[in-house]
This record gives C-alpha cells, structure tokens and sequence, in this order.
C-alpha cells in the first residue's frame, strides 16, 4: 500500500500550536530576513529590522520581544549600505550583509557591540566585483568554525543559454580568520539545465545544511534532490517526487516577456525549499501548486495565492506523506523547523484578516504516525 497525499483540511490535524509575536510600531509583519534559534530550553524567531536598525529576537514561549540589539550605521564600524540578510550564529557571532557584495558587512555581539568589519578584497573582473548573495529562509547563510557559507544568485544574462554551465559557481566561503573568499565549484547548474532557455525563477534553488559538507538542494524542476558531499567531492541525485506532478523540463526557445514567464511558473507546479527536521529526522519539500487563473499576475506577489504541499520523507528518502496547505494563508517563502515541528508565518500578503500589530505563528508536526491515509 502507498501512503497518499491528504485532502485539503487534513493539515489542521498536524496543528500543535499558535504562537502570537506582539510587534511594536517599528516592526513591519513580513519578516523578509528572519531565522530560528535555540540556547538550551529556550527557543527563538530572530529577525533583521531594517526600519530599526536592529537585530530583534523574539520568544517563541511567549511571543514577546526579548532583545532588540541595535547595531552601527555608518562610520568605521557600521553598515553604509543597503542590508541584504543577516546571520544569528550565537549571542557572540551576529553578521548582518550588505547587498551586492561580501565586503562592508558587519559582524558583532549581542549587546551591540562591533566585532569586526568583513574586508575580503574584491575580484573586479567578474561582475565589477559584485557578489549577489542571498542570505534569506530559502538559502539561509549559516557560519561553522571561521566559514561562514553563503549561495549566490547569478548577475549575467540568464537569457544566455551558455551562461547556464558547469563552470558557474552557486556557493562560496567567507573565512574569517583569513579574511578571504573562496568559490566551491562542485555546486553549480544541474546538467539537464545547462545551455538551455529557463524562465528566472526556474533559476531559483534552496539549499539546505545537514552538515558543515553535506548540502541537499532543491530545483523548481528537478523530480529529485541535489545531495552534495563536500568533503569527498560527491554528488548524487536522490529521488523526492512529488505525488501530484512530474517535474516537466521543457526550455524555452528564446527569452520570454515577462508575463509569459509569469504564467508560465504561476501555472504549473514547481519545488521550492528544502528543509531538514533535526527533531525527527525528517526532510520536508515545498512544492507550489498552480493557480487557474495567471493573467496579468506577477510571481511577487502572487505566489502567495497559490496553495502549496509539504512533500514529507522520512531519514532514507523513503516517501511517507503530502499535506496540502490552504492558499492565501501562510507564506511560501519563511518556514523554520523548531522543536515541537514545522514553523509557518500566517502572514500572508492576499490574507485580509492579518493584524499589522502581530505576527501569528502556526506549529504543525508532519510526523509519519499522525493521519497517514492508505489506500
């Protein structure tokens, strides 16, 4: 017997619990740039306030704000430029990254206190020397021992088919001690992407740490996960099809409008994040599913309106279930993993019920034992 995706209402019977963040004047409810973040019993929403300037951490006991750690603007130890992510690696290593590029970011502690400024120096012949780092939920930047490990979205023409390639670097290394930055070429385009036409968001990955080395990756239209072993210099595809489509590659044949690109990703499945569940030694797969409707819509911020599954599989890749989560409620874009299971924001853009004044945190645990159905 195969286990079965559940029907639209069967999330709810995962629901464990709702946690209510109160937020003050100063604090949008989008949380673009948050994490989560546990020391001992005690665990953590972190967020990157760009209007405060400031790194707020918030209490999932109890939703209240328990820090708001304001850090430098401007001068010799802060931030002059636009913020793009932020890293709470613990109360003593706290990093928050300036857009376009590695240099000028910060590092400092829990009480504000400056550490060091990031100053690698800056390879001009790409890019002008830009580095378009992602540090979001999706691509989360993470630090272990002096690397902290970043993704990069590319700056080239993606409309070039011979800029999709092997030979493109998706990661790289910031080393702290040595003040340096290094490119991993062992993480570039998948083969069946390369020298092709793909609509951008089609580009978009997730990658998700299991360990210092080992990554999993997720492609919008790639059937299986991208398992990438570091240290021995190791790839391997591992199957984690959804229940409800298979992937279609199909690459375009010249550079698309933008509204072709749009329907083209709003109506039709696609994958998104990868995450992997710690606490009960789970991987969880996003997959969107398609709106009826896609004219005149645009990904940002109609992606919201469509509903999504968790694609749940258990610690050998073995399938075990598909929830479906409703439309309009919970945003596809910032999903954590916390003690008690998976952490949605109910902060959606097309919900009209949202409080500006809150942010609502739904807990769920997809664990294999609740409401699997066979048929």
């Amino acid at each position: 017997s195969q286990p079965k995706q559940e029907s639209n209402d069967e999330y709810m019977s995962h629901f464990v619990e709702e946690i209510r963040l109160v937020l003050d004047d100063s604090t949008s409810n989008e949380f673009i740039y948050s994490q989560y973040y546990w020391e001992g019993e005690d665990e953590y929403l972190v967020s990157l306030n760009t209007i405060t300037k400031s790194v707020d951490k918030y209490s999932l006991r109890n939703g209240s704000l328990s820090k708001r750690i304001r850090f430098p603007i401007g001068g010799p130890e802060g931030i002059s430029s636009v913020m793009q992510g932020f890293t709470y690696a613990s109360p003593d290593s706290i990093f928050v990254f300036i857009k376009g590029s590695i240099r000028g970011s910060i590092a400092f502690d829990e009480d504000g206190k400056f550490i060091k400024r990031l100053t690698p120096s800056i390879d001009k012949s790409a890019h002008f020397g830009l580095i378009n780092h992602v540090s979001t939920s999706g691509n989360p930047t993470r630090l272990f021992k002096n690397q902290i490990h970043f993704m990069q979205y590319p700056l080239f023409d993606v409309y070039d088919p011979s800029n999709i390639n092997e030979n493109y670097p998706l990661s790289l290394e910031y080393d702290l001690v040595k003040d340096e930055v290094s490119y991993d070429s062992l993480i570039t385009y998948p083969e069946s992407y390369r020298d092709k036409i793909w609509p951008v968001y089609d580009l978009v990955f997730s990658r998700e740490f299991i360990s210092d080395s080992v990554y999993l990756i997720s492609w919008p239209l790639l059937d299986s996960l991208i398992w990438v072993d570091k240290k021995n210099q190791q790839i391997k595809k591992i199957p984690a099809k959804s229940s409800f489509f298979s992937a279609k590659q199909t690459p375009l044949i010249s550079a698309p409008s933008q509204e072709e690109e749009n329907e083209m990703v709003l109506g039709q499945y696609r994958y998104r994040q990868i995450l992997f569940d710690p606490y009960r030694k789970l991987y969880y797969r996003l997959v969107m599913h398609p709106l009826t409707q896609t004219q005149n819509k645009t990904f940002i911020p109609n992606i919201e309106e469509q509903k999504f599954s968790i694609l749940v599989l258990d610690e050998n890749f073995k399938f075990l279930k598909e929830t479906i989560f409703p439309s309009n409620m919970y945003s596809p874009f910032n999903i954590f993993i916390g003690k008690k299971g998976i952490i949605l924001m109910k902060n959606n853009y097309f919900d009209e019920n949202v409080n500006e004044d809150e942010l609502v945190l739904h807990i769920f645990n997809l664990e294999k034992w609740k409401s699997t159905i066979y048929i």
